[in-house]
């Protein structure tokens, strides 16, 4: 029997970066058959990869680096001999463990995790996209939730919600863009509004709500999962949130994705050619030479206009489907 070949990911960092090592993992899956994958995140990361078989094993990771308990774990951690490390947190502790070839995060590098991971280990980003896995049973029961016995009804999905006012578009005009979106002659005519977020959006989710029709609003926030919203996702025509975790995990879903940008910088912004960054007149740039830190409690998204979102929104999607019916027409 062949001996196995240990792979340990460091991903103690948020979320959002956690998910850059779905298509990854996949691939070492794949490319190494004798390969034992272990997990190292933090509890709300871990829920990402929950239902991920392709993972040998997970050990959550809470808490500050240096407490008793986490010291025990990467102790234990240090005492295995790895065939390969990868740490994108980056943490200090992965230079002290054993490895025969390591990549850790340059913190320092102005490229996106995935950029330098595949720089790094010489592979295709278009084969290593970010996505994650869902069990039939949880998609089962997603496509239950949705349905209602009504149907899934076609959804455009918005998540209102930010953890910094300084990147929070004004919930109003969400209201104002689904409502334009959504109406008779709109391009999303007929879609009913599904809102996702954090129980700390709570209050940014119920005003959305409260704006719209609401026998057409679906509001779930703090109600599913990660992994659930991401399989709600993946039954969504269009995604429309501010530059936060609901973004990564409508793009690793593959539906067309608008992230809401101002105080964000663009090449950070998921991969995949289904993402869209629309932001008002200002560049990150501009905005960083006035709040250097990122730091001052006022919203910097108030340049994007209405019309600019719904503008640059439809021009995409009217592109897209455009696209879609010459390729139907070459094949007839």
């Amino acid at each position: 029997m062949k001996a196995s070949f240990p792979i340990l990911l460091l991903a103690i960092c948020e979320p959002a970066k956690v998910m850059t090592l779905g298509g990854l993992i996949r691939r070492f899956r794949h490319e190494i058959p004798n390969a034992r994958i272990t997990l190292v995140t933090s509890k709300a990361s871990a829920e990402l990869f929950s239902d991920d078989d392709c993972i040998d094993e997970i050990q959550v990771f809470d808490g500050a680096l240096f407490k008793l308990k986490s010291l025990g774990m990467l102790s234990e951690i240090s005492r295995r001999q790895w065939g390969l490390c990868v740490d994108i947190g980056p943490t200090m502790v992965s230079r002290l463990i054993p490895a025969k070839t390591r990549f850790t995060l340059n913190a320092n590098d102005p490229a996106s995790p995935l950029v330098q991971i595949c720089k790094a280990l010489r592979l295709p980003e278009a084969e290593v996209r970010p996505s994650l896995r869902v069990s039939p049973a949880r998609e089962a029961g997603v496509r239950t939730f949705l349905d209602n016995g009504r149907g899934i009804a076609p959804l455009i999905v918005m998540a209102p919600g930010a953890s910094w006012i300084g990147k929070r578009w004004p919930t109003e005009r969400f209201a104002v863009l689904a409502t334009k979106l959504m109406r008779d002659n709109g391009p999303f005519a007929g879609h009913s509004l599904l809102i996702l977020g954090g129980e700390e959006d709570r209050d940014t989710a119920v005003a959305l709500r409260m704006a719209t029709p609401r026998a057409r609003v679906l509001e779930l926030t703090g109600r599913l999962d990660l992994l659930s919203a991401y399989a709600a996702l993946k039954h969504a025509s269009v995604f429309i949130g501010n530059d936060e975790l609901w973004l990564h995990l409508a793009a690793a879903a593959g539906i067309p994705a608008f992230g809401l940008f101002g105080p964000s910088d663009d090449s950070m912004a998921p991969y995949g050619d289904n993402v869209h960054v629309v932001r008002g007149p200002r560049s990150f740039a501009d905005i960083q030479a006035i709040d250097p830190k990122l730091k001052q409690n006022v919203c910097h998204m108030l340049d994007l206009s209405i019309d600019r979102a719904y503008d640059g929104i439809v021009r995409v999607m009217t592109g897209a489907e455009m696209l879609r019916a010459s390729a139907w027409q070459a094949v007839g």
